[in-house]
């Protein structure tokens, strides 16, 4: 019940746009809105600049009550979302993909926050371009590291399976303990920033984005898909899609899988199941 309330109140302000939507729809059908301008003419023939209210009056109510709701949205609605912020507030922001398509491409928010996002959320968010423009916090939230060693394990010269594991440490440690039984039999590459000391700090590191670019540039063309295990802040997800996964069909690599994390007997364990970003 907690979540649920939760997720209405992180969302309260498009709701309620939906509903003022709805209402604008239904007024005309609930108030016989055609009968009401029929009798604004008293009879008289439509003329030049009345002639859009006659024809409104002869498609009937439903369609009035459309064209009220489209008024509202692209005059009102629209406009005051262009400038605001979508996910603010100090809540989990957990929200299904089609309503944040919703909101952006119906509503008109064109920022949208990625702090407290799932980052298999934030993944598919910044792939598919939903939003013109991502709010990943103040620069001065992320430590900025110049050179850094990124340590790379589980390179092979001997072949890779068809789909391969990439496990992404930035914020801690991840081990193979924390990954699915399900996966643990496919190749396995583990991309580790050597100054993560599991104390969860943001870091902004170019060296970790490149080792990741890199790593995935070069597999071989016999891999297909790759299951992402990543435990990465938002600025960091945003230069790693954008930067390596968002390919447009130039790569070998047409399926990304990334696996979200629960708590559990204190450890981060990943889930059984991916999420598929495309």
């Amino acid at each position: 019940m907690k979540i649920l309330k939760n997720r209405i109140l992180d969302c309260i302000s498009q709701l309620l746009q939906v509903v003022i939507l709805l209402i604008a729809f239904a007024i005309p059908i609930l108030l016989d809105g055609a009968t009401k301008i029929q009798m604004l003419f008293n009879g008289e023939n439509p003329d030049f600049e009345t002639v859009q209210y006659y024809y409104l009056v002869k498609m009937g109510n439903e369609v009035i009550g459309l064209v009220l709701m489209l008024f509202i949205l692209f005059k009102l609605i629209r406009p005051s979302n262009k400038e605001k912020i979508m996910n603010t507030g100090n809540l989990y922001h957990d929200h299904c993909y089609a309503w944040y398509w919703f909101c952006s491409k119906v509503l008109g928010y064109c920022k949208c926050s990625l702090v407290r996002v799932p980052v298999a959320t934030q993944f598919k968010l910044i792939i598919r371009d939903t939003f013109s423009q991502y709010d990943l916090r103040l620069d001065d939230d992320y430590k900025l590291i110049d050179i850094e060693s990124v340590t790379v394990e589980g390179i092979s010269d001997d072949g890779y399976t068809e789909s391969v594991n990439i496990v992404l440490a930035d914020t801690y440690p991840i081990t193979k303990n924390l990954m699915p039984e399900s996966t643990k039999n496919l190749s396995t590459i583990y991309i580790q920033r050597e100054t993560n000391k599991n104390d969860a700090v943001r870091c902004y590191s170019k060296d970790f984005i490149e080792s990741v670019l890199n790593t995935v540039r070069h597999l071989p063309n016999n891999v297909h898909a790759i299951n992402l295990y990543p435990a990465t802040n938002p600025k960091h997800n945003y230069c790693i899609a954008n930067g390596v996964f968002k390919m447009a069909n130039r790569s070998n690599i047409d399926r990304l899988v990334i696996f979200p994390q629960k708590r559990k007997s204190g450890n981060w364990n990943f889930f059984e199941k991916g999420i598929t970003i495309y």
